[in-house]
């Protein structure tokens, strides 16, 4: 009985990953789980080139693309749902002589390079919808030092506030991109604010 495939919407969340001490952001791709039905984005947790055995194995085939905007991952995976499906309905599980691995039949294969076809439109990201990009900022290139005087933050300076002072200033770094990307992360950029209110209060007690 072909297992019926479940997509896992992305939703508002950017694929965006970057662990602290490192200076790219983790790498982004569609995940299909052979085993479970499931197709969904997701941000590569592992640092360097290390992946679980499942991957290694086939029964999770993952597809690489760049990061995108939470709508247009979800997009994506909708775009190749029928194909998914193909590939859940044409697979099995066979011992190779050391561990047991997925194996795609035919049509499967055949599904997978369509897949992969359709992923190579994002390789280039100048042949990308700008409006589907994320266009990642370290907090040290878009900050100058002297925030707390401009948006007034203070010891009680509350955490909604601070968060519009970031959603602000995300706001014109988007106006000012190029290439007119809607969504801008910046790295650092709320413990930056955080920190700004915490010196608020050193002051005071000083």
């Amino acid at each position: 009985m072909t297992t019926e495939l479940t997509i896992l919407p992305t939703g508002a969340a950017e694929l965006h990953l970057q662990y602290d001490e490192q200076a790219e952001p983790q790498s982004a791709y569609l995940e299909l789980d052979l085993e479970a039905g499931r197709l969904y984005a997701d941000t590569d947790a592992v640092i360097g080139s290390g992946s679980p055995d499942s991957v290694r194995h086939g029964f999770d085939r993952r597809y690489r693309i760049p990061a995108l905007t939470g709508q247009a991952a979800d997009r994506l995976l909708e775009e190749i749902r029928p194909l998914a499906q193909r590939m859940l309905a044409d697979w099995e599980k066979v011992w190779d002589g050391n561990n047991l691995v997925a194996r795609l039949g035919e049509d499967a294969l055949a599904a997978e390079e369509e897949i992969e076809a359709i992923v190579a439109r994002y390789e280039d990201e100048h042949d990308v919808d700008p409006a589907d990009l994320i266009a990642v900022w370290d907090v040290d290139s878009v900050t100058n030092g002297c925030e707390a005087e401009e948006y007034e933050i203070t010891a009680d300076t509350p955490g909604k506030r601070l968060d519009e002072i970031a959603a602000q200033i995300r706001a014109d770094l988007a106006d000012c991109d190029s290439r007119s990307v809607d969504t801008v992360v910046v790295v650092g950029l709320d413990a930056y604010l955080r920190n700004l209110r915490s010196n608020a209060r050193t002051d005071d007690e000083d």
